[in-house]
């Protein structure tokens, strides 16, 4: 005898609801294979800067390095968020792991029209966010060149 449509769907929503969080956990996009992490990033642009906002709850600051490449096209932040060493010795057994420890690194592609000015180039760390502020350099006067015959 075949069921009915609506006994199928509810005995596909309970496997779900009892496999959902494995199946997530297992779709979660995981420490890539060079050992870093990347944590999650926010750029955006205001009148005259570049801003990059970057979530590192739980990072000392004396861990982080930002850069701006050579050629102004991408700022790479590298860091380490360690874990407490007392706690981590007394754990018996994990129920969930979400949060990622050990290096990290994360490489932001600027937009390619935006030329920073690198004098000016500032970074705080608050409230474990990081913020950049990439000033946008002035463009050059025109130069007007007079002709002659």
């Amino acid at each position: 005898m075949r069921r009915p449509y609506h006994e199928l769907m509810r005995q596909l929503e309970q496997e779900f609801e009892r496999h959902g969080e494995l199946a997530r956990r297992l779709l979660r996009p995981s420490v890539p294979a060079d050992g870093y992490w990347e944590p999650a990033a926010d750029v955006y642009e205001t009148e005259g800067a570049l801003y990059v906002k970057v979530e590192l709850t739980g990072v000392h600051p004396s861990e982080l390095q930002v850069e701006l490449s050579a050629d102004g096209r991408a700022l790479v932040i590298r860091g380490q968020r360690r874990e407490a060493c007392d706690t981590a010795e007394a754990r018996i057994r994990f129920h969930q792991m979400e949060i990622y420890y050990g290096p990290f690194q994360r490489i932001i592609t600027l937009p390619p029209q935006f030329a920073v000015d690198r004098e000016h180039v500032r970074a705080t760390y608050r409230d474990g966010f990081l913020l950049v502020k990439l000033p946008e350099r002035a463009a050059p006067p025109i130069t007007t060149v007079r002709v002659t015959e």
